[in-house]
């Protein structure tokens, strides 16, 4: 299993894109940390206090993090589909290993470079934010606005919190985006789809939360579940959906999700 997923990870940093997509995040946190410092230069009003590397990491660094997502729909969607598309999937396949072995290391190795994704955000982020910002503030209190008022909390808390609680809606996506990657032989299709999800996901999302209330069963869809990170900030998002209740949902459609990849996967017609 070890030598597959290997295999897998040579053929995602086979691709310069694979390269790129984590030098766009660089380049984008670089930029942004330019653009901040600039302009809390010009209006400090704009600040509650002095900048630190942890307010930029919250302010700026984590809405990069919509560059991660994007990425790794499109790395993912594209994963198994691009196989079916060259061909390259019947010299995959004719080796002596199970499908769904081959398949699980195809899995592995996304999520592995998602994860890569993820800390190269986070890693630069951070270093960034010292070059501008210097160390310290970590304890620093901060307010920010929620769905039901105003949060106050640590500022070097509330970003580690908000880090942490991405990862799961992070493994999510790659899974889905997975899924969509063994449905379509088309590897464009598949990237399409893929990134219309993303962005339907952040348009209906917001729109379910103000839809709980009042339809029951608005709160059993994936897409207001799939940013847990508003939990940093909100214990509930409607009465009787917690974090809790969120992650089980995600857990169900984690299992639901992949049962479809893999079952799909074994049964396909690969005669063309």
């Amino acid at each position: 299993m070890m030598s597959l997923v290997r295999n897998e990870l040579m053929k995602i940093f086979s691709k310069k894109s694979s390269w790129i997509y984590m030098i766009a995040i660089f380049t984008v946190l670089l930029g942004g940390a330019t653009i901040y410092y600039i302009l809390l230069k010009k209006f400090p009003e704009m600040s509650n206090g002095s900048p630190t590397t942890w307010t930029y990491m919250n302010t700026v660094m984590l809405g990069v993090s919509t560059l991660v997502t994007l990425f790794t729909v499109i790395v993912c969607s594209a994963n198994v589909s691009a196989e079916f598309a060259s061909g390259t999937i019947k010299q995959l396949l004719i080796r002596p290993y199970p499908r769904w072995k081959i398949l699980l290391s195809k899995y592995i190795a996304v999520t592995i470079y998602s994860m890569l994704l993820l800390l190269t955000l986070v890693i630069s982020g951070y270093l960034i934010g010292l070059i501008f910002f210097g160390a310290g503030g970590y304890n620093a209190t901060f307010e920010e606005f929620s769905l039901t008022g105003t949060f106050e909390g640590v500022i070097g808390t509330q970003v580690m919190k908000k880090i942490l609680l991405f990862l799961p809606s992070l493994f999510i996506i790659t899974t889905i985006s997975f899924m969509l990657s063994t449905l379509f032989k088309s590897q464009a299709l598949a990237v399409g789809v893929g990134v219309f999800v993303l962005f339907f996901n952040s348009t209906i999302g917001g729109i379910l939360y103000f839809l709980m209330e009042k339809f029951t069963w608005t709160k059993y869809l994936i897409f207001s579940h799939l940013d847990l990170s508003i939990y940093a900030i909100q214990d509930t998002i409607a009465p009787g959906v917690t974090l809790g209740f969120s992650s089980i949902l995600l857990v169900a459609y984690y299992i639901v999700f992949m049962a479809i990849t893999f079952i799909f996967f074994q049964k396909r017609d690969i005669s063309f």
